[in-house]
């Protein structure tokens, strides 16, 4: 009945001692109703000296009951893509009147004086000191932990998603590659990832373009010349669900030492990968990341990090030193490995696995060796 685990849900609220979840971002809202967010404002949400601010509010044990804060135009397209919301409360326009209505459903539901959950990093203060103001006597806790980590295991239907949108990407990138010719600007090369993003049905989000030996990653003026290594660091979503890739490409042929340090990278990525697998503590995965770069004839110059992956970047698992959590099968995870050489320039390689039952499905694996343009 529910586009999300509710046993889970319900279990995480209990944990953390949340009797009500108030879910406010993008992200999360999409993820709460199955995929709704009011087109309106899905790439904007300022009008006006406010914002948009849906809220979507989910009762502990009781998510039969949750209620949907929307601007009273969308209450046709919330009836047609959520149906099981059937509590839908009309607020005007901006911040402060989507707390007020959310304040009387809140009320409705008894839970005016417990403990709720709201997502404070995100959340406008407008809004929240609407909540404290409203609701006197009940306990606001960061409720952004508990959603993170319902969203931590994959479904299926979700890998599926954003193998796709993994895929869209990596093709975007080659196409970028392509386009390359001597002299073309790093600020030109972004801007044609950007349209083979659109082309792809995508939402941009950004390109990081280098081109060496420099290490500057923002697009600028600096030209890609003859021999020079340039590295494209892409990112496009849809439905919220975002694919962050690098790859590398030269013009011409690379030296020999760019082709050692590219290699270097993949060394690195086959190593952790072949690691991943469902029982890995976070921290292990980590470590041995880290220890290929630093077993490696090029320590000096490397760097590995890996994140978890799915609505947000960064989001669980939480790969740290500090984190002993098991992988489980359905978690995606991003992994990068860079060398910065001073002769060469900045060799990044990101890919993404999805966690399966015996290890790890590569998603967008396009291009992670050199696309070398002729000249």
């Amino acid at each position: 009945m529910f586009p999300f685990d509710a046993a889970t849900l319900n279990r995480l609220m209990e944990d953390a001692g949340l009797d009500l979840l108030l879910a406010s971002t993008r992200h999360n809202v999409r993820y709460l109703t199955g995929g709704y967010y009011y087109h309106f404002h899905a790439n904007a949400t300022r009008m006006g000296r406010t914002q948009y601010l849906p809220f979507v509010g989910v009762p502990r044990g009781r998510v039969e009951n949750a209620f949907y804060v929307c601007r009273a135009e969308e209450r046709g397209e919330v009836e047609a893509v959520v149906p099981w919301i059937s509590n839908r409360v009309d607020a005007m326009r901006g911040t402060l009147p989507a707390a007020e209505s959310a304040i009387t459903a809140i009320r409705k539901l008894g839970l005016a004086e417990r403990t709720i959950g709201v997502e404070l990093p995100f959340l406008p203060a407008d809004a929240f000191l609407a909540l404290q103001r409203g609701l006197p006597k009940a306990r606001l806790l960061d409720a952004t932990p508990v959603l993170d980590e319902l969203r931590a295991v994959k479904t299926p239907a979700e890998v599926a998603h954003l193998r796709t949108v993994y895929d869209r990407v990596a093709e975007a990138i080659q196409a970028a590659f392509a386009a390359g010719k001597p002299g073309i600007t790093t600020a030109e090369i972004a801007r044609c990832v950007e349209r083979e993003i659109v082309r792809r049905d995508m939402a941009f989000l950004y390109a990081l373009v280098c081109a060496g030996p420099g290490t500057l990653r923002a697009p600028s003026s600096a030209p890609w010349e003859r021999g020079r290594i340039l590295h494209i660091d892409a990112g496009g979503e849809v439905g919220d669900y975002l694919a962050d890739i690098c790859r590398m490409g030269c013009l011409g042929e690379p030296s020999n030492l760019a082709v050692d340090l590219h290699s270097a990278c993949i060394e690195v990525q086959g190593r952790v990968r072949q690691k991943v697998r469902p029982s890995v503590p976070c921290r292990e995965l980590l470590m041995e990341g880290e220890r290929a770069v630093r077993e490696h004839r090029f320590a000096p110059y490397g760097k590995f990090v890996a994140h978890g992956i799915g609505m947000v970047s960064h989001e669980q698992p939480h790969i740290s030193a500090a984190n002993a959590r098991p992988l489980e099968a359905g978690m995606v995870l991003s992994i990068e490995t860079d060398f910065i050489h001073p002769e060469v320039g900045h060799l990044k390689i990101e890919d993404a696995v999805a966690v399966t039952e015996n290890g790890c499905d590569g998603l967008g694996d396009l291009g992670r060796d050199w696309h070398i343009v002729p000249v």
